[in-house]
């Protein structure tokens, strides 16, 4: 018979299913023969003796590869490393790779190369959404929240602001005419600060690219839907 884990105490190590003949059935740890923990909503089949559920196993539900849209604009779901690297990673830069050579050839001061820059800055600001949706996906393959995200994005603007205040009396010198070289930024805490912010940019960034570039998803389900390798 099959149906649904409506509730799972792990202090009792307790259950309950509501079965699809309409009937609420209990079951302790060992009746379960899933690899993970029950949960809410699980889909399972079980054996029914009078009102205990056993040989409680997990009925996984099938992966739908994402449509398109849902790939490139929906942050819901997962993706595998292989949909990551393939669908949008290489393509990606592969596109501002061309982007880039055709512009140092044209010349960054020619009509074609400032056109080609232009449409360089589009094609970044259209594909900001779509990296983030994917990656979050990627993020979900890993049975990782969203708010991972901003592990991505602090350190790169910790860094940027402790630059500023480095740099930023050389930079206000040269701006207003004055002697940018009196104003060499000189080792103080500001500067000890943007090389600390730095590192630590560089740290997470080879962190991201191994969590969730090189590494396989959970094996199975998880709270962010099924496996998307078979």
């Amino acid at each position: 018979m099959r149906g649904n884990v409506i509730g799972w105490d792990r202090d009792t190590n307790t259950g309950a299913i509501s079965g699809h003949d309409g009937n609420r059935y209990d079951f302790v740890t060992v009746d379960w023969r899933g690899q993970s923990s029950p949960r809410r909503g699980d889909i399972v089949d079980f054996q029914a003796v009078e009102q205990r559920a056993t040989d409680i196993f997990l009925v996984e539900p099938v992966y739908a590869p994402p449509g398109i849209a849902e790939f490139y604009f929906s942050p819901t779901g997962r993706i595998s490393r292989s949909q990551y690297w393939l669908r949008f990673f290489l393509p990606y830069y592969a596109i501002v790779f061309v982007l880039a050579v055709i512009t140092q050839i044209a010349g960054a001061t020619s009509a074609a190369g400032i056109v080609t820059s232009l449409v360089s800055n589009l094609f970044a600001l259209v594909a900001l959404w779509p990296s983030i949706a994917i990656l979050v996906k990627r993020m979900h393959d890993r049975n990782k929240s969203a708010w991972y995200l901003f592990a991505a994005f602090v350190p790169p603007v910790l860094f940027i602001v402790m630059l500023c205040i480095w740099v930023g009396p050389m930079i206000i010198a040269a701006a207003t005419g004055g002697d940018a070289a009196a104003e060499l930024p000189a080792m103080n805490a500001a500067g000890v600060a943007t090389i600390v912010s730095g590192l630590i940019m560089f740290g997470v960034a080879i962190w991201f690219f191994v969590e969730f570039g090189c590494l396989r998803g959970t094996i199975g389900p998880n709270r962010y839907g099924p496996d998307p390798v078979r």
